[in-house]
C-alpha cells in the first residue's frame, strides 16, 4: 500500500433543508454548516466517497486515499459534523448527516453521470446505507432542478448495517473527564437512535438495487456478525467479506481490506 503524507484538509460551505425529524430541528430551518474533507484523484474522475465512524474523522482514511484513487477515482473524504475539523452544530442525526452528506456532494459538484460509489465504516456505513436508499430510490420525475448526487453504483459497509426495529437498546454514556476530539453530544444522540431506529432504514436499504459488499470484522468485533450476514444475504446483490482483526478493519488490516474493496470497485 502507498505511503504519502498527509493529505491537506480542505473546507466547504453545505446548506440544505433539513430533513424532518421532529426531535432534532425543525422541518423548515435550513441547516448551514462547514465541513472540512481530504481529497485525492483527478477531480474529473467518477467519485469515491469515504464516511468515517463516530468519533474518527477523514484522517482514518488518509493512507488509502491514494490507492483508492489510483483505481481511477475522485476519493473524497468528509468530517462529519461534530467531528475533526467540521463545525459541531451540537445538533446530531441519522437524518441530519445523510442530508449533510447529499449537500457536501452537490457543493462539489459530484454529479457526474457515471455514478458515485460509497465507502462507509461503523457510522459512515449507517449513513452510507441511509444515502445510497435516498439517491436510488429517486426517480428523474422527482428530481429537484438544481443538480443532485447521482445514483449510487457500488456500496461497501465496513462492520455495520443499519439498525433495524426491535434490537438492544443502548444506555447513555457518561461524558469523560478529559478531552476528546469530536462533540461530545453526538454520541448519546447517535446512540439512542441505534437503540430505537426507523423501522424504514433496514427495510430501505435492503431495497439497495446496487451491488453491495459487506465488510465483516470477525468474532472479536463488537457488532452483531449474524446481521451483517443477514444483510449482504438480503440484499439482492450483496456479498460478504470477513477480515478477522475486529471493528476496526482498514485500520488493522489495510491492505487486506483495499484488496478486497479494490476487487469489489473493479468488478
Amino acid at each position: 500500500m502507498t505511503t504519502a503524507a498527509q493529505h491537506p484538509v480542505r473546507h466547504v460551505d453545505i446548506h440544505h433543508a433539513a430533513l424532518r425529524h421532529d426531535d432534532v430541528v425543525a422541518p423548515a430551518e435550513t441547516t448551514r454548516l462547514r465541513l472540512a474533507y481530504r481529497e485525492a484523484g483527478d477531480p474529473a474522475a467518477p467519485v469515491l466517497l469515504l464516511l468515517h465512524a463516530l468519533g474518527e474523522s477523514s484522517l482514518s482514511w488518509d493512507p488509502l486515499l491514494d490507492d483508492l484513487a489510483a483505481l481511477g477515482y475522485r476519493v473524497l473524504a468528509p468530517d462529519a459534523r461534530g467531528h475533526g475539523e467540521s463545525d459541531r452544530p451540537g445538533q446530531y442525526s441519522y437524518e441530519l448527516m445523510t442530508a449533510d452528506t447529499l449537500a457536501f456532494c452537490a457543493a462539489l459538484d459530484v454529479t457526474a453521470p457515471g455514478g458515485l460509489a460509497i465507502v462507509g465504516h461503523s457510522m459512515g456505513a449507517v449513513t452510507a446505507a441511509l444515502v445510497t436508499a435516498t439517491l436510488n430510490a429517486t426517480t428523474p420525475a422527482t428530481k429537484p432542478a438544481t443538480p443532485t448526487p447521482p445514483p449510487v453504483t457500488r456500496l461497501v459497509l465496513e462492520d455495520a448495517t443499519p439498525p433495524r426495529a426491535g434490537g438492544p437498546r443502548f444506555e447513555p454514556f457518561d461524558e469523560p473527564d478529559h478531552p476528546v476530539p469530536f462533540d461530545w453530544p453526538l454520541v448519546n444522540a447517535l446512540r439512542a437512535q441505534r437503540g430505537d431506529p426507523d423501522p424504514a432504514w433496514w427495510d430501505d436499504a435492503l431495497g439497495i438495487e446496487a451491488p453491495v459488499l459487506v465488510v465483516a470484522g470477525g468474532p472479536t468485533s463488537n457488532v452483531d456478525q449474524a446481521d451483517l450476514a443477514e444483510f449482504a444475504a438480503g440484499v439482492a446483490r450483496g456479498r460478504l467479506v470477513e477480515i478477522r482483526v475486529g471493528h476496526m478493519v482498514h485500520d488493522e488490516a489495510p491492505d487486506e481490506f483495499l484488496a478486497v474493496v479494490t476487487d469489489f470497485l473493479r468488478r
